[in-house]
C-alpha cells in the first residue's frame, strides 16, 4: 500500500512540475497561480497543498531540487582525472553523468535558461562551476607564475565556455547524446578552441 501511495505522489509531483514548466514557457515567471498550475495538471488544489505552500514555493523547491542534483555531480569533477581521459581522447565519465542530469531535466533548463526564465539561475550554476574549479585548480596548480593567463580570467573562460555548450545543446533540442557533448567538452578543455578547429593540422 505504501509503495502505491509513494508512486501516486511521485506521479502527482511530475504532473505539477510539467504544468509549471509549460506555464512558464507560455507566460513567464510572473503571475503564476496555484489555480493555473492545478488546472493544467488536472490535480485538485488540496493535493497541491500537500506538497507546496503556493506557486512561488513550488517554483523555488523545484529549482533547488534540480540545482542540488547538478551541484552534487559538479563537485565530483577532478581536473587530473579529466586530463587522463582527454589524453586518451575519451569522454570523461563524470562529465557524461552531468550531461545526463541536464538532459533528464532538459525541459526545466530550457525554460529557466530561456528568455522567459530566470537569468540568475544560469549564473548560479556558472558560479558553482567556477568555485569548484577554482578550489581544484588551487590545489593542482598553486603557482600563479606558471600559468599562461591570470587565474581569474582562466576560470571565467572555462566556466563561460562550458555553460555555453550546455545552454546551446539544451536550446537546440539536445539532439546529441550526453556522451557526445561530454566528448566535445573533454576535447575543448584539452585542446582549446584553436586546435579544435583543425587548422593546426
Amino acid at each position: 500500500m505504501g509503495d502505491k501511495i509513494d508512486r501516486r505522489q511521485v506521479r502527482t509531483k511530475q504532473l505539477l512540475r510539467k504544468a509549471l514548466i509549460e506555464l512558464i514557457e507560455e507566460r513567464g515567471l510572473e503571475g503564476l497561480t496555484v489555480t493555473d498550475i492545478t488546472n493544467r495538471a488536472d490535480v485538485n488544489r488540496g493535493t497541491f497543498y500537500l506538497h507546496y505552500r503556493d506557486a512561488p514555493d513550488m517554483l523555488q523547491k523545484v529549482k533547488e531540487e534540480i540545482f542540488e542534483s547538478v551541484y552534487d555531480l559538479l563537485r565530483q569533477i577532478d581536473i587530473m582525472e579529466l586530463m587522463g581521459y582527454a589524453d586518451k581522447d575519451e569522454a570523461y565519465p563524470k562529465a557524461i553523468d552531468i550531461m545526463k542530469e541536464f538532459k533528464r531535466n532538459g525541459d526545466f533548463f530550457k525554460v529557466m535558461f530561456g528568455p522567459k526564465g530566470d537569468p540568475s539561475y544560469a549564473l548560479r550554476v556558472k558560479e558553482v562551476m567556477r568555485e569548484h574549479l577554482a578550489s581544484r585548480l588551487a590545489f593542482w596548480q598553486p603557482k600563479e607564475e606558471d600559468m599562461l593567463v591570470p587565474r581569474d580570467y582562466l576560470l571565467a573562460y572555462i566556466t563561460s565556455a562550458n555553460l555555453g555548450i550546455v545552454t546551446h545543446w539544451i536550446a537546440s533540442g539536445m539532439r546529441e547524446a550526453p556522451e557526445e557533448v561530454a566528448m566535445m567538452i573533454t576535447r575543448l578543455i584539452n585542446y582549446g578552441p584553436l586546435t579544435s578547429t583543425g587548422l593546426r593540422n
